[in-house]
């Protein structure tokens, strides 16, 4: 199975930063650090995969947070999210200049952290590309209706992973994220069955379960007395309300 998404925390409060490994950790991401200063979240960033990252404002040292983030995309663009005790307009102004995907105010609940790291990957993932410069005007336009057919392409360490609709075995969900599933291994999407779904061919995909979507050219064995469908060698439950649309799309002989 892929890593999870790793998320980079730059805290200088010893009880903050853990409290802050525990919530990130518990979302079913994997903390990167916790780093104590720029420096080494610098150092950190350098070395290791970083998918998002997570920052207090109020460092010690030559670099405070907003400094931080600046150095950080010098390097490359990632969402960032600023946390702070500090609630005064010129802090707001300084943060707010870089264009954070949110800026949480200590303390916060887990379930705030959870949905602003949602929101800062999902909006990065779906941002706009700038537009280009005179010397980077393309040479070939793209056709409205072109687009990179029987694909999904999966965040994956912080890259983006072609994967061929032929290659899905089946879509597994699971408490916070579904489970790609190919020959090769399996994928972590952070979002829900349904909305992965969209993105699979209905004339391909079937649902045999309120937790699996499976390819149906992979169905190997369909045991309904027993609800079970066994797709590439792994048995998946088949749920009453979905066996009977199965069936109806089998060519069934004897």
């Amino acid at each position: 199975m892929s890593a999870p998404i790793r998320v980079l925390l730059v805290e200088d409060e010893p009880l903050y930063a853990r409290l802050l490994t525990t919530f990130v950790r518990g979302l079913g991401y994997e903390p990167v650090g916790p780093a104590a200063d720029a420096e080494a979240a610098l150092a950190l960033f350098e070395r290791e995969a970083v998918d998002v990252a997570l920052l207090d404002i109020n460092l010690a040292g030559s670099l405070d947070g907003v400094e931080l983030a600046r150095a950080l995309l010098g390097q490359r663009a990632l969402p960032l999210i600023f946390v702070t005790s500090l609630a005064d307009d010129v802090t707001f102004a300084r943060a707010k200049a870089i264009g954070p995907a949110a800026y949480l105010t200590k303390p916060f609940d887990e379930r705030t952290l959870e949905h602003a790291l949602e929101l800062a990957l999902h909006n990065f993932a779906h941002q706009r590309p700038a537009t280009p410069s005179v010397e980077e005007e393309p040479v070939l336009e793209w056709a409205q209706d072109l687009r990179i057919r029987d694909c999904l392409f999966l965040r994956d360490r912080g890259r983006l992973t072609k994967v061929c609709l032929d290659d899905v075995l089946y879509v597994e969900a699971g408490d916070k994220y579904c489970a790609v599933v190919t020959a090769t291994g399996k994928f972590a999407v952070r979002l829900a069955l349904r909305d992965v779904a969209r993105e699979l061919s209905p004339t391909r995909f079937v649902q045999t379960h309120r937790s699996y979507v499976v390819n149906a050219d992979a169905i190997e064995h369909l045991d309904p007395a027993d609800s079970t469908v066994v797709v590439a060698g792994t048995a998946l439950p088949l749920g009453r309300a979905y066996r009977d649309a199965l069936l109806s799309r089998l060519r069934l002989i004897g």
